[in-house]
């Protein structure tokens, strides 16, 4: 057997709800680290900076003002097929605090879902994405999908669900190059309410991405009643994959089901060159990663002309431009406003 402890130093003065926070967080680093076992956190070390820090933004998100220095950046999400004839990507959430310093993002997270003040920021993304996507729409004509991703209480919070159908309706012009992305776990706690919330989003003509796909115990039987466009093959089986081959089986497997279910793939955390020409010979769609670029600023975005342009690494960029394409798979069948329509189960060849 194999154990892991956290321990922490408790000094005069402090709460209980703070010692029961950072001892918390002690024992998961401990198992996520089973090398070590075990992990102590002294006074005043870094961990016991950053809780203040996250403690003092959780009071000011409580405070029910307007949420200051949020703001946006956006990743790549470059074509395996045709990387010159589509210019994709993912909206990120930042935050700069009160010095201009960024805040890191797991903390903004954290701290929102601790205050309840998640659907407000998922709400302000989202409102801050068509806005922008409105008033740029004719610098972006290879634009074919836009992700932005929601966290699972916004998608349990019927409010923050009927703000989306107004956003969705109030920005018809830009709403069919949005993707919205739904976390697996999310999508299967009530599979009825996101099979009535994806069919909505949809007749707005916006896609949506099952996000972290295969991170749980994935049903694939689930996905006949889901009419997804595209799946997000959770990060963790590409991280380090060509060392691993279970996960380049599983992602092989996830990308079959996609293309008989009329899907497109998304492989995420893709941070080397072997690991894209996996990939890509696996036959996945689209490519996020380091590999192919860091979150750039939005600018960035309206000076490019297709997710080519952001990729540094020549290797990468030579073998996207000479590896023959299988013109049947190739994404140039999307059309902006025409979702995928997955195959009824009669004339997929895959069986429910």
């Amino acid at each position: 057997m194999r154990g892991s402890i956290g321990l922490i130093e408790v000094t005069p003065g402090s709460t209980v709800k703070d010692v029961l926070a950072t001892a918390d967080r002690a024992c998961r680093e401990a198992k996520r680290n089973p090398a070590a076992g075990l992990v102590v956190y002294e006074h005043g070390a870094r961990v016991f900076q950053e809780h203040e820090a996250e403690m003092q933004l959780v009071q000011r998100l409580a405070d029910g003002h307007e949420i200051e220095g949020l703001f946006l950046e956006m990743q790549p999400v470059v074509s395996l097929r045709h990387p010159h004839q589509s210019l994709n990507f993912e909206v990120l959430l930042r935050m700069a605090d009160e010095h201009g310093s960024r805040v890191p993002t797991e903390r903004i997270i954290r701290a929102a879902e601790h205050a309840g003040r998640m659907s407000t920021i998922d709400r302000w993304v989202l409102s801050s994405t068509l806005r922008w996507l409105d008033e740029h729409r004719d610098e972006l004509p290879a634009s074919q999908f836009v992700c932005v991703n929601f966290s699972g209480a916004s998608l349990n919070d019927e409010r923050f669900i009927h703000d989306v159908y107004t956003l969705l309706q109030q920005h018809a012009q830009v709403a069919p190059r949005l993707c919205l992305e739904i976390t697996e776990s999310v999508a299967l706690h009530d599979i009825g309410n996101t099979r009535r919330f994806i069919d909505r989003v949809r007749s707005y003509g916006a896609r949506v991405a099952l996000d972290d796909f295969g991170a749980g115990y994935t049903s694939f039987s689930y996905l006949k009643d889901l009419p997804a466009d595209i799946l997000k093959i959770d990060g963790s089986f590409i991280v380090n994959m060509t060392r691993h081959p279970a996960n380049v089986a599983i992602v092989e497997a996830i990308v079959s089901l996609a293309q008989n279910l009329g899907m497109k793939t998304i492989a995420e955390w893709a941070e080397d060159y072997d690991t894209v020409e996996t990939l890509a010979e696996i036959g996945v769609d689209y490519v996020q990663g380091w590999a192919l670029s860091r979150p750039v600023p939005p600018q960035r975005i309206l000076s490019a002309r297709s997710g080519a342009d952001f990729i540094t690494d020549e290797r990468i960029r030579v073998y996207l431009d000479t590896r023959p394409v299988d013109d049947e798979l190739a994404e140039v069948d999307w059309v902006l406003g025409q979702p995928t329509v997955p195959p009824s189960p009669a004339s997929s060849s895959m069986s429910g």
